[in-house]
């Protein structure tokens, strides 16, 4: 009799043989060169992997620790630095962070399975320090758009190393960010109370700096690096849409992203709105991301025992349930920073987990590529999202926030929703099915 629950469902691998050797911990061949997977070191175990983890941890904390914080830099702008622009015009910034942090993954994918991370990593880190030591001494509109330049080969590097840790490991990386959208805004605040926007930014650029250098010294690969070839976006890009598994992860991804970053961007404008200080209002994004490690470390923990998919379609629908619950009617201080702690955990998941399910329909050697290959239809939610909320309360007066949190409120359960039906296509209909 086997031993394998009945709950667990099988998810069908593209490489099922290169899978197989894995498990064997076969040793690499001397032909490496002209294999589609060139392995170096077995999954999940190893120095070097654990190593890989910090180094991505250190690599999200610049990164999406940086994006995190957006909310913090978009309400100085609204009211000071950017006062002239409206609400609307000025998410763009933050927007197009995004949208180039995400986008560049499709570009940067492609070249980390060809290269691996390292020529990857030290023009990013260098980017990273140019982008942020500019944006200090910005005091125009394109400025700010023109200074930010951010992206590393965090995900790709972990997802890479693991297989059956990989919920976990990729959990753990993603937590940087959490520890980054807690200390950059002290950081920012502190300084700029004694001093100006320009040294507070580049006091947090010294940190990312300084984070970005350790990750440029630890991220490693398992694989060789494949050989040099020409981008074939009609196999790479284009072909991964045909499943309809992926075409369906892409589309409920899309809506996740399109409301995941409204609550983020907007809640310190809208704590104003209702009666808390500038101070307190801006500690409501440090809540938000405190409660958001714990969102992406304890998720990523349980995705490998109770299944991926069934981990990230409930954390994405409690945060789109506690948007439209909480937070559209939310006025008060309690229920407002209730609704930061509470959405920053439910929320973790969605940036953690997401590659996970990327690659559970992936060739080793591409997950890379079709991480990008899923980021590049993605970026354009991350790309518009904020604008459109924006749009939403220029149109209500930017005083009601309830067009803004149905918006990110319904955005966030329809991708749930999408995603669902993935799950229940890999799970044959099963409702109770470790997936």
């Amino acid at each position: 009799m086997s031993s394998r629950s009945s709950t667990d469902v099988t998810i069908p691998q593209t490489d099922d043989v290169e899978r197989k050797q894995e498990s064997q911990n076969d040793q690499p061949d001397e032909k490496v060169g002209n294999l589609s997977v060139n392995v170096l070191y077995p999954p999940d175990i190893g120095g070097r992997a654990w190593l890989c983890v910090l180094g991505a941890w250190f690599g999200f904390f610049c990164s999406f620790g940086y994006m995190n914080n957006l909310g913090v830099f978009e309400e100085y702008y609204i009211r000071y630095q950017l006062s002239s622009y409206s609400a609307s015009t000025i998410s763009w910034i933050s927007s197009l962070q995004i949208f180039i942090m995400v986008f560049s993954s499709v570009v940067c994918g492609r070249l980390y399975d060809m290269f691996g991370p390292r020529p990857l990593l030290y023009p990013g880190a260098s980017l990273l320090a140019l982008g942020i030591m500019t944006t200090s001494a910005c005091k125009e509109y394109y400025q700010f758009i023109l200074a930010q330049a951010i992206y590393n080969v965090s995900i790709s590097a972990v997802s890479g190393w693991f297989v059956k840790k990989r919920g976990a490991a990729l959990g753990l990386s993603v937590s940087g960010s959490s520890v980054g959208g807690v200390i950059l805004p002290v950081v920012f605040r502190e300084v700029l109370k004694r001093s100006n926007f320009g040294w507070a930014v580049r006091s947090v650029g010294f940190l990312m700096i300084f984070a970005a250098t350790i990750s440029c010294l630890t991220i490693t690969s398992r694989f060789m690096p494949k050989a040099v070839a020409r981008l074939d976006i009609k196999r790479t890009i284009l072909i991964p849409y045909l499943k309809i598994e992926f075409a369906l992860i892409a589309v409920g991804t899309f809506l996740i992203y399109w409301g995941l970053f409204v609550p983020i961007g907007f809640i310190p404008t809208h704590a104003r709105v209702h009666g808390f200080s500038a101070t307190m209002a801006d500690y409501l994004i440090s809540i938000m991301n405190a409660t958001s490690f714990f969102g992406r470390v304890i998720p990523g923990i349980l995705a490998d025992k109770l299944g991926r998919f069934n981990t990230f379609i409930a954390c994405c629908t409690t945060a789109g349930v506690l948007t439209l619950a909480l937070w559209l009617p939310a006025t008060g201080h309690t229920p407002i920073i209730l609704f930061a702690a509470l959405f920053g955990f439910s929320s973790g998941a969605t940036i953690s987990l997401m590659p996970a399910l990327v690659a559970e329909f992936s060739p080793l050697h591409e997950i890379a590529t079709r991480i990008g290959a899923i980021s590049a239809f993605v970026s354009l939610a991350a790309l518009s999202g904020l604008p459109i909320a924006g749009a939403i309360l220029r149109r209500e007066g930017n005083a009601s926030f309830t067009g803004v949190a149905v918006f990110g409120g319904v955005t966030l359960i329809a991708g749930s929703f999408v995603t669902g039906i993935v799950r229940m296509m890999l799970s044959t209909g099963k409702l109770i099915a470790r997936v």
